[in-house]
């Protein structure tokens, strides 16, 4: 790989939406014209499954931090991160909204749904889980899409699923980690000459410094007007990614907690349940 600064490339740099760090502070946002499009970031992590960031701080970032409009808590195979977000945002007021959300494990790799206020069952085909979301009302996005790097849905299995005349409704293009660096150039040409699906930019983010680094705008600003541009395929991605430095930032705490914790919680509360399935 070449040196750091290539990583930092953005995209659709001819858009309207003025690009801002994801450190930069609410109030030092320039507001002498009034946004066009809405911003949201649509993958982000807590301490509910793998990510570094309470809800609490995730959600306190995303208010002072960033000038987004609408965000999801995604953790991966856990809705409890979104449902406590959802119930702290309506005790609090915050300025953006959020979507529910979840990052589930199918056979064949990650699958981001929105809009489904249920927790689904991990290791399912990918069939299965997009046809579960579908059923009720929700839409799938397919992250860090054929990247080798992560558990992430192949080209050869998403041009399965199309054959079955399986929609899904976006895709991710631009994911700012290393996963989904690898493999950025095929997967926007693939997109833009075949697929046509809904453009996604969203951060991925494990830690609350990371959050906006890649967002997704659409027309409107609230979740309604952004389901409606996922539906019909008018999103558009923007962003950066990370440099390597910022890769390695606490990545051992992180890859512990992702490796060794998340894994030893799921394990203790797969085996409560079925006690407790056994003993009625």
């Amino acid at each position: 790989m070449e040196e750091n600064k290539e990583l930092e490339v953005t995209d659709n740099s001819d858009s309207e939406v003025p690009r801002y760090e994801a450190s930069k502070p609410r109030d030092e946002v320039h507001k002498s014209k009034k946004k066009k499009l809405g911003k949201a970031d649509l993958h982000i992590h807590t301490t509910a499954s793998d990510g570094m960031g309470t809800v609490e701080e995730v959600l306190d970032w995303v208010e002072n931090k960033t000038d987004l409009d609408v965000i999801a808590i995604s953790d991966h195979d856990e809705i409890r991160g979104a449902w406590a977000a959802r119930e702290l945002a309506a005790k609090r007021h915050y300025r953006f909204e959020i979507i529910m959300a979840q990052e589930i494990t199918s056979r064949h790799g990650h699958v981001l749904i929105y809009g489904v206020e249920e927790p689904f069952r991990m290791f399912q085909t990918l069939e299965q889980t997009v046809n579960w979301a579908h059923e009720r009302g929700g839409l799938v996005v397919v992250p860090h899409p054929l990247s080798y790097m992560t558990l992430s849905v192949g080209e050869s299995k998403l041009r399965s699923l199309f054959s079955q005349e399986m929609g899904i409704e976006g895709i991710e293009i631009l994911n700012p980690s290393i996963a989904g660096y690898v493999r950025r150039e095929r997967v926007k040409e693939v997109n833009r000459e075949e697929w046509h699906l809904a453009e996604i930019g969203s951060s991925d983010a494990h830690f609350p410094r990371h959050i906006a680094t890649a967002y997704t705008t659409f027309e409107g600003h609230t979740t309604a007007d952004l389901l409606t541009a996922l539906k019909n395929h008018t999103t558009k991605s923007h962003g950066r990614y990370l440099t390597i430095k910022e890769q390695l930032q606490g990545a051992g705490k992180q890859n512990l907690r992702s490796l060794v914790v998340l894994p030893a919680d799921k394990i203790r509360r797969g085996v409560a349940t079925f006690t407790r399935r056994k003993n009625k």
